[in-house]
């Protein structure tokens, strides 16, 4: 996207959060300019679902053993949302989309590495993204700088150290590493890089945001056994993340509750007048492009309703009903059937 269209779509949405009328959001705006992918929110959907890596394998030669570096980029996507991988193919014109039905996922990988230096490397760099995956961006500089001299040349321990250093949740053991720092002749375990990135370092857009939603987010209705409706936008940070949650207030509102799940936090948003006032006019000026556009666009109805009439109608709430029970897994994890929340509602109402 060029720099005048950006500038254009944030103060469309800065004077929209401004206005006295915000409230009044017009149905028929829901998803603007999905034809727009907005290099920012690339950056986003990498930040939740893609990663920067070095693969090493091991290369059995007539006389050693020695170790090929393969440096790749990559973003994956559930495969309902395999459209936004060609999408993206067709922005940065490189890489290839891996559909695989074997794990229900579609993948976009780049691994010329002409085309990491030349395409993805410059747009992280005018399109950062945050904490660890910006520690692993560094290394893979670090990487193609390396690879590019003569194989005779070249510092393999050095390349070494910094690929296994690009992940902290690698699944390489101490002993892996020990053992393929003895292929390349060394006697010692070396030690990983840290990830010294645990402070904002750019600015959070609106757009990066979104596409952080698109991959670590989610729109839910839920039906309570009361009767009441609740719709809740769920984003998940990595566990170094929380500067980035705290910015991201600016745009989601600050009413939302943050939980800590195993390594990860959770944010949950379920107050209407934050979801109608900040949520909705910052997805419909930056759009999704995962399966979960169909879901925003259910989400969104409901928590319009909501918000428009209080107490609801019998028929709003059958409304609501046949909207967005099935809207997430098609029903299958509710705890209440569609029959029993019928029941409370014919029963109160």
């Amino acid at each position: 996207m060029k720099k005048s269209n950006l500038r254009k779509t944030n103060f469309k949405f800065n004077n929209y959060k401004k206005s006295k009328n915000r409230r009044e959001i017009n149905n028929n705006s829901c998803n603007l300019n999905q034809n727009v992918l907005n290099p920012f929110y690339i950056s986003g959907l990498t930040q939740a679902d893609g990663s920067f890596y070095c693969g090493i394998q091991k290369v059995k030669g007539k006389i050693n053993i020695r170790l090929k570096f393969s440096p790749k980029f990559e973003i994956v996507v559930d495969l309902d949302s395999k459209d936004i991988l060609y999408r993206i193919k067709e922005y940065f014109g490189c890489g290839s989309v891996i559909e695989r039905k074997e794990d229900y996922t579609a993948r976009f990988i780049v691994t010329n590495p002409d085309e990491l230096k030349k395409i993805i490397i410059p747009h992280f760099k005018k399109y950062p993204v945050f904490f660890n995956k910006l520690h692993a961006f560094n290394l893979l500089i670090q990487i193609l700088d390396l690879l590019s001299v003569n194989s005779k040349d070249r510092d393999n321990l050095s390349i070494l150290k910094l690929a296994i250093s690009m992940n902290s949740a690698s699944r390489r053991s101490d002993e892996e590493i020990l053992e393929l720092c003895k292929i390349l002749g060394n006697s010692e375990a070396i030690k990983k890089i840290s990830d010294i990135n645990t402070n904002m370092t750019s600015e959070l857009t609106s757009g990066f945001l979104v596409g952080m939603i698109d991959g670590d987010g989610s729109f839910n209705v839920t039906f309570k056994k009361n009767g009441r409706v609740l719709p809740v936008l769920s984003l998940c940070y990595g566990a170094t993340s929380l500067p980035l949650y705290e910015e991201s207030k600016k745009f989601l509102g600050s009413s939302g509750t943050l939980s800590k799940s195993k390594s990860i936090f959770v944010l949950k948003i379920s107050n209407i007048n934050d979801l109608v006032d900040y949520v909705i006019p910052l997805m419909d000026t930056n759009p999704i492009h995962t399966e979960k556009k169909e879901h925003y666009k259910i989400w969104r109805e409901v928590c319009l309703i909501l918000k428009n009439e209080s107490p609801l109608s019998k028929s709003s709430l059958l409304k609501i009903l046949d909207l967005a029970y099935n809207m997430n897994k098609e029903g299958k994890r509710r705890k209440l059937s569609k029959d029993k929340y019928l029941e409370l509602i014919n029963k109160n109402l």
